[in-house]
């Protein structure tokens, strides 16, 4: 059996035989209606996008409705119908083309958002996606480097050993090293232009509708900004290549990350050409453990690499799904790393930040976190902080009791780390109770107040460390990616403890403790002043009773029910007098609308119930 190995885009090929490069295996015919694009206006592309996504969603309602199954609904029947749609899903997102390919594949690991039948699926989507004509490939090759593939390359392989979701990958000899050249597809730029457009619609969308109930103010249409330039980005190979360079650049001196090297005489915004480096791809285990390599300390070494990105350089590799990483042998194993065009950067403030909220979690000073998370924009200050603090507290002293319950674990030797074990159904209600009996009010506050924001920039950085954590565990079974960062974290800690810009903050510590000294006794003036404004009427104390905000929001809910049922009532009389009286048009327009007052009814009467539910919890009457 030859080993499985990836090529610098990271596809998956077999090598090193050539007899067994060939086209990419898939499970559709090679593109869909959107690699037409000449022909292919935006109405029909349109519909073809809203057909797949209204269709899934039925299909995915379906599966849940019990007339649906003969014989009655079991779990099996609907795990064998999740299998299914599961693959219609993947073959509709091949068809729908590169696009969607790239949002499929940022889900393909996210095994906390969907069920395992999607995952397996749209896993597939790093291997399976459709080539385009190779004919067409070395017509554009010619065209961007202004001569025949014959003429520039010792060899050129016409067959494609691999397909991206932007391009494929042709082997190819150049001056006697062997490299591997990557053609975009054909359209790219007015095919994204249409699929963004109808993105942009959903991005709006959700900006109108998320309740925001956890506090975060998202700016829904500023993360597909962020998106939509970064795809935009990808196209264009030129960048591709520079940013490899840097990457290679800023891990130059450690010798377990790999880099292929760019030809930029031989690279175009069309056609990069770069050196050839096979590697196992990293979760094909087997063949890794044929390889010899030690698999705990590839994952290591994973997140090792994404922190010193993150914290140390500020420049990070923003899809790292299992495609694009892979290992070979060198140095008893080492990561290589393909495709650069989605790549992220963090501001100075950011990184500062970050550096902040780690050494204000390792001192448990939720003041400390507070202040980190407004220097990345993360939180806004508002006029009451008490909840923000009192939260962040609480969730200071939980992640202090996990790690002594992991402690414990590892000294009872157990398999699985403490605060990693899956929870019953019943255990995570209880859970979930005992935290709205906490800090519920706090909760509640901070949802109203919306103080936090989500920078799109985030969205990466959370997607990245998702991603690592799904490849960690299939490397090794008691994988945390919180033990294998806490060296790295002590060590910035340590150098922080030592540095001069730290010796300057504790300094200006002392400085004010100095000041505050001899501040009190204007300050206890200040404080008698303050009093004595209260006292005769100049100052207003107001007092936010969480209680009451709860229940004139439950009324304010229930008042527009009940016009909504008075409205819907109504207009049903109207209707039914308009229809005996044979004046058709308007009784259908009184039918249309007291439909509409009727899902009014429907959604507040929904709303009422959460409501009561939420009372209950935080009341701890549930």
């Amino acid at each position: 059996m030859k080993p499985s190995v990836i090529t610098g885009n990271g596809s998956e090929i077999i090598a090193p035989s050539k007899a067994s490069i060939g086209a990419t295996k898939v499970s559709v015919p090679p593109g869909g209606r959107w690699s037409r694009f000449k022909t292919y206006s935006t109405i029909q592309r349109t519909l073809e996008i809203w057909g797949s996504v209204l269709t899934f969603i039925f299909k995915a309602w379906l599966n849940n409705q019990k007339f649906s199954y003969r014989g009655g609904m079991t779990e099996e029947k609907k795990m064998v119908r999740r299998k299914a749609l599961a693959k219609w899903l993947k073959e509709s997102i091949l068809r729908l083309g590169p696009t969607f390919i790239k949002i499929g594949q940022q889900f393909s690991t996210r095994v906390d958002i969907l069920a395992q039948e999607y995952v397996d699926q749209l896993s597939e989507l790093q291997d399976q996606v459709p080539p385009f004509p190779s004919e067409t490939a070395v017509s554009i090759a010619e065209e961007e480097l202004g001569a025949p593939v014959d003429d520039i390359f010792d060899r050129f392989d016409y067959e494609p050993i691999a397909a991206a979701s932007l391009g494929q990958v042709h082997r190819a000899r150049l001056k006697g090293q062997e490299v591997v050249v990557k053609v975009q597809r054909p359209g790219l730029k007015d095919l994204f232009d249409i699929d963004l457009k109808n993105l942009r619609v959903i991005a709006e969308y959700l900006q109108k509708v998320d309740p925001k109930s956890d506090g975060a103010k998202r700016d829904w249409v500023a993360i597909y900004d962020e998106c939509a330039n970064v795809l935009y980005q990808e196209i264009d190979y030129t960048k591709e290549g520079a940013n490899a360079e840097l990457f290679a650049s800023n891990f130059k001196e450690m010798e377990y990350v790999k880099v292929p090297a760019i030809y930029w005489e031989y690279t175009t915004p069309q056609v990069l050409t770069m050196e050839y480096v096979p590697g196992i791809k990293i979760n094909k285990i087997l063949a890794l453990d044929q390889l010899g390599v030690d698999r705990k300390r590839l994952g290591r070494y994973a997140v090792e690499s994404y922190l010193e990105q993150i914290l140390s350089h500020g420049f990070f590799h923003a899809d790292p799904h299992p495609g694009n990483i892979a290992v070979d042998d060198v140095n008893g194993g080492r990561l290589i790393f393909y495709d650069f065009g989605m790549m992220g950067s963090i501001s100075p403030n950011i990184r500062e930040g970050l550096l902040e909220a780690f050494y204000g979690i390792y001192e448990k000073d939720p003041d400390k976190v507070l202040e980190a998370m407004i220097q990345m924009g993360v939180l806004v200050p508002t006029g009451d902080m008490t909840a923000v603090r009192r939260t962040a507290q609480f969730f200071l002293n939980s992640f202090e009791e996990r790690l002594a319950a992991q402690r414990r674990e590892r000294e009872m030797e157990t398999a699985e780390l403490g605060f990693k074990k899956p929870l019953s159904k019943d255990e995570k209600i209880e859970k979930k109770k005992q935290r709205l009996a906490a800090i519920g009010e706090d909760l509640l506050s901070i949802a109203a107040d919306q103080p936090f924001r989500f920078p799109a920039t985030f969205t990466f950085v959370v997607r990245a460390f998702s991603v690592l954590d799904g490849i960690g565990k299939g490397l090794d079974p008691q994988f945390d990616i919180t033990e294998i960062a806490k060296p790295y974290a002590l060590e910035l800690l340590k150098f922080r403890e030592v540095g001069v810009e730290d010796f300057r903050k504790r300094w200006d510590r002392q400085s004010r403790a100095f000041y505050n000294l001899f501040r009190q006794a204007d300050r206890v003036q200040k404080l008698a002043d303050t009093i004595q404004g209260l006292e005769q009427g100049d100052l207003k104390l107001r007092v936010r009773t969480l209680e009451s905000e709860r229940a004139f929001q439950r009324v304010a809910a229930v008042q527009k029910t009940v016009g909504s049922v008075v409205a819907a009532g109504s207009l049903v009389n109207l209707a039914t007098i308009l229809y005996l009286n044979s004046i058709r048009v308007p009784a259908i327009a009184a039918s249309i609308f007291c439909a509409l007052f009727s899902f009014q009814v429907l959604f507040g009467i929904i709303k009422v119930k959460k409501l009561d539910q939420q009372e209950r919890l935080i009341t701890g009457t549930a």
